[in-house]
């Protein structure tokens, strides 16, 4: 992982950095870009410079998910944007993860349940069945 990407996470969970719904979304589109290699996008148009020619490996996209999931259990306000970021690795486990942490923390606002029925109609297994089950539970009480 460069030193930029490990600063820019370690930003994500600093307190008084302002921006972080555009740095979450960068890191979606980072993510987006290295997995979807057929994908047509322009991401020069979208991603800053320092991000736009960067190549993440499989373990800094784990390290990646890592650092959203603690961003979440930390800030539950960026909920919405998070599953959108996580979402783009269409990873059953990674996806998992994080609707097992929103069971865990009992948060799930109108725009995360949006991002997260979008997402689970495209990704589903199981579990990830079970997890928004879950979530439409806690919801609903």
């Amino acid at each position: 992982m460069t030193l930029f990407l490990k600063n820019y996470l370690k930003m994500l969970n600093d307190t008084g950095v302002n921006n972080k719904d555009n740095m979450i979304i960068n890191i979606g589109l980072l993510l987006e870009k290295n997995i979807s290699k057929d994908n047509p996008t322009d991401y020069s148009l979208l991603l800053p410079p320092e991000l736009v020619n960067l190549s993440v490996s499989h373990e800094d996209i784990d390290e990646i998910i890592n650092s959203l999931l603690i961003l979440l259990k930390n800030k539950p306000s960026y909920s919405s944007r998070i599953v959108w970021a996580v979402g783009k690795t269409f990873d059953e486990k990674k996806i998992e993860a994080l609707l097992f942490t929103l069971s865990q923390i009992k948060y799930c606002d109108d725009e995360t349940f949006k991002q997260i029925i979008f997402l689970t109609d495209v990704v589903k297994n199981k579990q990830i069945n079970r997890l928004v089950h879950e979530i439409e539970l806690f919801r609903l009480s």
